[in-house]
C-alpha cells in the first residue's frame, strides 16, 4: 500500500482523533501526489467524516487537479457538511474552473450553511459576473448574498443593478443594496442612500445611514443631518453616531441640540462622542455644559471628548 492509501486508511477508521489529523496533515505535506487517491475518498468514502476530511486535505493542498472531484462532491454529496467543506476547499483552491459549480450550489443546494460558504468562495474568486448574474434569481436569498458578495469585492460597476434592489420587496435585500453603496463608497451611490433613508423599514435607514458613514462627504453628512428627525429612535440614534464617523463641523450645532434635547440617555451621550469626532474647538463649550448638566451616560461621553480630543483636564 502506498504512503497516501495508508494515511488515508487511518483518517477513516482510526478511533484516536489526534491520529487522524496526524494523518490528515501528513496527506497535506505529500501534496499533489496525493491528490487522486484523496479524490477518490472523497467521492466514494463510505463514511462523511473521511469525505469531509478528504475535501479538507484537497483545499489544503490547493491542487488544480482537485477542483473537479471536489465539485462533483459538492453538488451530489448526500450529506450537507461534506458539501459545505467541498465548497470550502474551492475557495481555498482559488481555480476559476469552480466558478459554474458554486453558481449552481447557491441556486440549488438544500442547506444555507452550503449556500452561503458558496457565496463567500465566489466572493473570494472575484467572480463579479457570476454574482452579478445572480442579482435576479428569484429567490431572494440569493439575490442578498450576491449583493454582499459584489459589495465585498467592491465591484462599482454594479452599482446600477444594485439600486435596483432597493426597490425590491424583500426587506433584506433592499438593507444589503444600501450596505453596498457604503461598501464601494463612492458619490454615484449618495442618490440611491437618500432613497434608502425613505424606506418603510426602519432596519433599512439605519443601514442607509451606516452606509454614508463611510462615503464621508458634504453631501452625505447632509442627508445623515437630515435623518436626524426620523420616528424610529434607532435611525435617529445610527445617525448621531454616523455624523461623528463622517466628521464634518457642519453637524456641530445638531449634535449640540441633540445632548440637550428629548432623546433618550444613550442617543445624546453618542451625540457628544460624535462632536468629539468632528474635533471643532466650538464643541468645547457644549461639551463642559453636558459634564456639568446631563445625565450620567452623557456626562461620561463629554468628559472623553474633552480629555481625549481636546486634551483638557477634568
Amino acid at each position: 500500500m502506498d504512503k497516501a492509501l495508508e494515511l488515508i486508511e487511518k483518517l477513516g477508521s482510526s478511533d484516536d482523533y489526534f491520529e487522524r489529523q496526524k494523518a490528515a496533515w501528513a496527506l497535506v505535506n505529500l501534496g499533489e501526489v496525493a491528490v487522486d487517491d484523496v479524490a477518490g475518498a472523497l467521492e466514494k468514502g463510505e463514511f462523511s467524516d473521511l469525505r469531509y476530511k478528504s475535501a479538507w486535505v484537497l483545499g489544503k493542498i490547493g491542487c488544480p487537479r482537485g477542483v473537479e472531484p471536489l465539485c462533483r462532491a459538492m453538488l451530489n454529496d448526500p450529506d450537507h457538511v461534506v458539501r459545505e467543506w467541498c465548497a470550502a476547499a474551492l475557495e481555498a483552491v482559488r481555480s476559476q474552473d469552480a466558478v459554474p459549480a458554486l453558481v449552481l450550489a447557491m441556486k440549488r443546494d438544500s442547506s444555507k450553511d452550503v449556500r452561503l460558504r458558496a457565496a463567500v468562495a465566489l466572493r473570494t474568486l472575484g467572480a463579479a459576473e457570476a454574482l452579478s448574474g445572480l442579482l435576479g434569481h428569484a429567490e431572494p436569498e440569493i439575490r442578498g448574498m450576491a449583493v454582499t458578495g459584489l459589495a465585498k469585492i467592491g465591484h462599482r460597476e454594479s452599482l446600477p443593478d444594485v439600486a435596483r434592489l432597493l426597490e425590491d420587496e424583500e426587506m433584506e435585500v433592499r438593507r444589503r443594496a444600501a450596505a453596498f453603496m457604503g461598501e464601494v463608497a463612492c458619490d454615484e451611490g449618495l442618490s440611491c442612500l437618500a432613497r434608502a433613508l425613505q424606506d418603510k423599514e426602519s432596519i433599512v435607514r439605519s443601514e442607509a445611514l451606516k452606509a454614508l458613514g463611510k462615503i464621508k462627504s458634504e453631501k452625505a453628512c447632509d442627508l445623515a443631518l437630515q435623518a436626524l428627525k426620523d420616528q424610529d429612535w434607532q435611525v435617529r440614534y445610527t445617525a448621531v453616531t454616523t455624523l461623528g464617523e463622517i466628521g464634518h463641523n457642519k453637524a456641530l450645532d445638531a449634535l449640540v441640540e441633540v445632548i440637550f434635547g428629548p432623546d433618550d440617555e444613550e442617543t445624546r451621550a453618542w451625540a457628544a462622542w460624535s462632536l468629539g469626532e468632528i474635533g471643532d474647538e466650538r464643541a468645547i463649550e457644549p461639551l463642559q455644559r453636558a459634564y456639568k448638566t446631563c445625565p450620567t451616560e452623557v456626562m461620561k461621553k463629554a468628559k472623553d471628548s474633552l480629555v481625549e480630543v481636546f486634551g483638557l483636564e477634568i
